[in-house]
Parts: structure tokens; C-alpha cells; sequence
């Protein structure tokens, strides 16, 4: 976006917009761990809570992907199954496996740890394009690497004094979950090319939800999952719309305004916000290494988002 197609003033509203709505979807996001505790105080398993977060969701996500693949055979545009077999596919990664082995860690570590681990998700994608794509690493992709893990590891180790052994694995399955994501992230940009944000998000999520509940209803065959609380069932619609759905379009909406790279930092604000609601609503422990790590993780990622100056267009490119 430039100066050339949009007025500047148009610009910097346009700006402004996908920065409020990058921060309110990432601050909305980061507060998913906080909630999945206290689903987990009220006795509500990880394969329960799954289901119930994507039934509530799924109607949602119908009723959008449905509307924007009207308007896209209105405008004359159509896709191959191959596309859609694609979207699909990455939606399970993301949506299913991704969101399961997040669920299952936070059994084990704070959301505090929980929300960093999954804050690096961008230094993943750039190891991965370094490693499988041979784009350039440079120096400061190198120093934004060893800044954000350094963060990572320093909460990890205070985790490990008040969580022992159990942190190795927590950890462990909800990095894994991040990678998957940032799997996901990088390969769903050809198919969000193809198929537009709204269209992609709506039908990835509908096939994730769709396969996951057809496994979860058959379980429920053979095995009856134990009574929900009212309290419950408040807290699975609210990880449903307020931490999966309206964040969703949120991010994927300030994508198509500023992009990715200053997406990745103004959602510096989930890790802070995530913090303030642990602390507050969960009561976890808040010191020096909580404040270093999220300092050195936030950097670390900002450095790797950080605008690069086009002296020669006078403008700012990401």
C-alpha cells in the first residue's frame, strides 16, 4: 500500500484501523489461556472442552463462509476442490491438532509461559523459510532469534522450579502446537492468496470443527463425558466467540491492512495482557523473570517484525 494508490490521509485511517484491530484480536487471543484454566478448575477435560468450543463456534463460521462464497460466485470467482482440500487440510492442522496439543500443555505450565511460547510463532516461520526456502538470514534475524528464546527460556526455567518435571512437558506439547502453527501460517499464505481472508479462515475452521466433532461424537458412543457446569458451559461460549472467533477475523482483517510484519509486532500486546490476566484472575506468580523474559521475547519478535526505510521511495516497507 502506498501513497501513490491511497490518499494519505486515507492511509494513515486505513493504518490506524488494522493497528487497533491487530491489537485488540491479539489481546483477545492471549486471553484464551486464562479461560482454559478456569474451564479446567470446573472439572472440564481437554477433549470436552474442544468440543463444546467448536460447537458453539461452528455455526459462526458456517454462516460467514457461506455468505462470502456467495458473494465470490456473484463476482464470477470460483475454486478447484484441490483448494478447498487444501484449506481444509491446514484448518485441521491449525484449528485441530495445533489447538489439542495447547490445550494438553496448559495442563502442565502458566498461561504466562503458554501465551510467550506461542508469541514466537514468527521466529519459526523465519528459521523454516531460512531452513526449507533458503531465504537470506541475516544479523539481526540471528540476534531476533536468540533474544526471543532467550525469553522463552527464562520463564521456562522459573516454570520448572514451581512446576518440576511437568514443565518439560507442558512446554514441550505446546511448542509443538506453535510450530504446527507456524506450519500452517506459512503455507496458508498461497491458498489465502487464492481464496481471500474471510472466505479461508471460514471454511479451514468449519473443516477442522466438522472432523474434530465427528471423532468427539463418536467417543461419546462408548464413552459418556461427565456433567458441565452453568459456570462451564459460560466459559466454553467465551473461549469460543470472545477468544476464537471475533480474534480470528480480527487478525486475519488487520493482515489485509498492514500485513504481517507489523502484525507479528503489535501483537506484543498479547504476552502483556495475558500477564495482567494470569496475575489478576489466576493469581500466578509475577517477578524479575517473568518481566525479563517478556521483555527480551517481545524485542526479539519486534526486531524480526521491524520495518525496513526505502530511503529512495521516501516510505516504509515491511
Amino acid at each position: 500500500m502506498t501513497t501513490a494508490i491511497l490518499p494519505a490521509e486515507h492511509e494513515s485511517r486505513n493504518r490506524a484501523i488494522g493497528v487497533g484491530l491487530a491489537a485488540g484480536g491479539a489481546a483477545l487471543f492471549s486471553l484464551k489461556g486464562v479461560v482454559i484454566k478456569l474451564a479446567f478448575a470446573e472439572g472440564i477435560g481437554v477433549s470436552q472442552l474442544l468440543t463444546l468450543r467448536m460447537s458453539f463456534s461452528l455455526p459462526v463460521y458456517l454462516a460467514i463462509g457461506i455468505y462470502a462464497y456467495v458473494r465470490m460466485r456473484r463476482a464470477g470467482g470460483r475454486h478447484s476442490w484441490k483448494v478447498y482440500a487444501a484449506a481444509a487440510g491446514l484448518g485441521i492442522m491449525s484449528y485441530y491438532i495445533s489447538s489439542w496439543l495447547n490445550f494438553e500443555g496448559l495442563k502442565y505450565v502458566s498461561a504466562q509461559l503458554e501465551r510467550l511460547i506461542l508469541y514466537i510463532y514468527p521466529t519459526m516461520v523465519a528459521a523454516m523459510s531460512w531452513f526449507f526456502l533458503k531465504d537470506t538470514l541475516t544479523s539481526r534475524h540471528v540476534l531476533a532469534l536468540l533474544l526471543a528464546y532467550a525469553g522463552v527460556a527464562i520463564l521456562f526455567g522459573a516454570e520448572i522450579g514451581h512446576q518440576g518435571p511437568n514443565a518439560w512437558l507442558g512446554g514441550g506439547l505446546i511448542f509443538a502446537g506453535a510450530l504446527i502453527y507456524a506450519v500452517y501460517v506459512t503455507a496458508s499464505k498461497p491458498v489465502i492468496a487464492r481464496m481471500g481472508s474471510t472466505l479461508f479462515t471460514a471454511f479451514a475452521m468449519s473443516a477442522a470443527s466438522i472432523v474434530f466433532l465427528t471423532q468427539s461424537g463418536v467417543e461419546m458412543i462408548f464413552h459418556s463425558p461427565p456433567p458441565v457446569t452453568a459456570n462451564g458451559y459460560w466459559l466454553a461460549l467465551t473461549l469460543a466467540m470472545v477468544c476464537t472467533v471475533i480474534p480470528s477475523f480480527m487478525i486475519a482483517e488487520a493482515i489485509s491492512r498492514i500485513g504481517p510484519g507489523p502484525m507479528s509486532a503489535v501483537g506484543g500486546v498479547g504476552p502483556i495482557v495475558a500477564a495482567w490476566a494470569a496475575v489478576m484472575i489466576l493469581h500466578e506468580p509475577f517477578g524479575w523473570p517473568h518481566i525479563a523474559s517478556m521483555v527480551l521475547t517481545i524485542v526479539g519478535v519486534w526486531l524480526l517484525a521491524k520495518p525496513k526505510i526505502t530511503r529512495t521511495a521516501g516510505a516504509r516497507t515491511w
